[in-house]
């Protein structure tokens, strides 16, 4: 069993648990929430789009709004270390996947690249783990049990002076993002000799806000010759549009 799992039961044993989601006493997602999320979820997966949707912003496939308990479950694992949240969350990114590989008409067999953003080194340092990663990780190994080839390849790293987005309005993200990430050569590497047949890379995050963080991931792909389908996130914020509620699936 992986440790962390360990160090949460542990965890809720010791301090009387309570689902992440709903704040009921028992594990850290009670039966009930985890039933909610993992069968009505996949029914509401759509393609968001943020407003104002900053130019070139290729498709973004999002499994619901960032609030409620998809946000509280967000924060407690991103900024909690609630790590049993990790597969189910992970599922949930793995939904927005696969709509974002049906609307681009992905070739059978061709494998999809799952590039996490990178959170900014000192973050991964204060939380002991990188998140985000685990997170991609988990939704490659989901798509992989349902037939759908995926890796988790963390291609992408941060440049030095990359502020913290959060409280950052629509243009001060974009300056703060534009130029701020490169792509990692050696995982570049083992891609380009490892994967037989690319279907293309998807830009993975837990949430999209501006889009601006999903865009100059783009930037840095294409940029070293990567082909990027489009993005894929567990929540959108508010900003999204009414395009994702005409196009459920």
């Amino acid at each position: 069993m992986d440790p962390t799992t360990l160090r949460d039961g542990a965890r809720d044993l010791l301090l009387g648990g309570r689902c992440a989601a709903c704040g009921r006493p028992g594990g850290v997602l009670c039966r009930a929430c985890r039933a909610r999320l993992l069968l009505e979820a996949p029914l509401t997966r759509s393609r968001t789009r943020p407003r104002p949707c900053p130019p070139g912003l290729l498709p973004v496939w999002s499994c619901g709004g960032y609030t409620g308990a998809l946000r509280a479950l967000l924060l407690a694992h991103k900024e909690q270390g609630r790590h049993q949240l990790t597969a189910p969350l992970g599922a949930l990114l793995a939904q927005s996947v696969a709509g974002l590989a049906a609307e681009g008409g992905v070739t059978p067999g061709a494998v999809l690249v799952l590039v996490p953003v990178p959170s900014r080194p000192a973050a991964v340092r204060a939380r002991g783990r990188d998140a985000m990663l685990a997170l991609v990780r988990a939704a490659a190994r989901e798509l992989e049990r349902g037939g759908v080839p995926a890796r988790a390849v963390p291609l992408l790293a941060t440049r030095p002076g990359v502020a913290d987005q959060s409280g950052l309005d629509t243009a001060a993200r974009a300056a703060n993002l534009h130029g701020a990430l490169r792509v990692r050569p050696g995982p570049l590497r083992r891609l380009a000799g490892g994967v037989p047949e690319i279907a293309g890379a998807v830009v993975c995050d837990d949430v999209v806000t501006t889009g601006a963080t999903l865009v100059e991931a783009q930037r840095a792909l294409r940029a070293v010759g990567v082909p990027v389908l489009g993005s894929a996130t567990v929540a959108a914020t508010a900003r999204r549009g009414a395009e994702g509620r005409r196009r459920r699936t």
